[in-house]
């Protein structure tokens, strides 16, 4: 008998071994056709305005990617194509905003700008995501001053409820500019004055320290040379640069009225940027000087013209420099 009831236990034992070895399906794992409560949306960039990367300008074509999601209880028990098109109803929805909070209204993304890999993704029977769908992009397709939108929605998911979240929203910015970073910049001049105005001011380095208050002053003790006086700034790499701001010496108001400005990728080979152009040493606020945009790696003043008839010498508070 108590043979009979090992035997028994044994093989209750085994069973309970082999159901708990057995995978027990959970709801959300299971396949269903069901659309009840299923939604199919855009994933990775879900909903939100993605700004592409315009500058640097280049030839090849840059991507983003996006997919399709599936939500449910449950896997789809079926392959779910999916369709994208171009939202001309979004497009013409969001500018509407943007004029009533007194922006202006996006452009188009013209249409040789960007190319689609595909305008249908799948989520295969027992999964939850698409393959995804890539958009290249040809960034000198764009004007740099235009504000560029491209909203792509989904269209139909096999019927199957699209979500709210069905569209992205592509922008190509316009460039703005951004004041550019001196660590790192050296400045040479065609003289300086090393010790008449203190161990603070004088020296080239002086006109890119950041400080307003300290200035390069070109050298007037004897001998000292006269006009013209130059200014030559080494900024380590190439920038795009758009414009330049001077300062002028801020306790004093002479110095140089008229100057010309000139670039260089090698410091040897200089392109003129301006000539003649007009600087007020009165006027103590910051004073732009746009130029046509560009790469460079250096930039030269060269101040031509004086504030007087008595005035040999001259002096800069600050150069700052804008790029892309």
């Amino acid at each position: 008998m108590k043979s009979i009831l090992k035997m028994a236990g044994l093989a209750v034992l085994g069973l309970s071994t082999m159901m708990a070895c057995k995978k027990i399906a959970k709801p959300y794992e299971e396949l269903t056709d069901s659309k009840e409560g299923a939604v199919v949306t855009i994933t990775r960039f879900t909903g939100n305005n993605q700004n592409l990367t315009i500058f640097p300008y280049q030839d090849e074509a840059r991507t983003v990617e996006f997919a399709a999601a599936f939500g449910a209880l449950g896997l789809p028990a079926k392959n779910i194509k999916v369709s994208y098109a171009v939202d001309d109803k979004a497009f013409d929805s969001l500018n509407l905003q943007r004029v009533k909070m007194g922006l202006t209204a996006y452009q188009k993304f013209p249409t040789d700008a960007y190319q689609l890999s595909a305008s249908s993704s799948t989520i295969p029977s027992g999964k939850v995501n698409s393959e995804l769908i890539k958009l290249s992009y040809f960034s000198k397709k764009f004007n740099p001053t235009l504000d560029y939108l491209l909203p792509i929605s989904i269209t139909n998911a096999d019927g199957y409820k699209i979500g709210a979240n069905k569209t992205i929203f592509l922008i190509a910015p316009k460039l703005a500019e951004i004041l550019a970073d001196k660590i790192g910049w050296t400045a040479t001049a065609s003289s300086e004055e090393l010790i008449g105005e203190g161990t603070a001011n004088g020296k080239a380095s002086f006109a890119i320290d950041g400080n307003n208050a300290t200035y390069w002053h070109s050298k007037w003790q004897s001998p000292a040379p006269v006009f013209p006086h130059s200014l030559s700034i080494n900024m380590q790499k190439e920038l795009y640069v758009t414009r330049i701001e001077l300062l002028a010496r801020q306790n004093i108001n002479s110095g140089f009225t008229e100057f010309n400005l000139e670039a260089s990728l090698d410091g040897n080979t200089w392109t003129i940027l301006g000539t003649g152009l007009i600087f007020d040493p009165l006027n103590k606020a910051a004073q732009s000087y746009p130029v046509t945009p560009g790469y460079w790696k250096h930039l030269k003043i060269t101040a031509v013209k004086a504030a007087s008839v008595a005035t040999t010498s001259t002096h800069l508070a600050e150069l700052n420099v804008y790029r892309y």
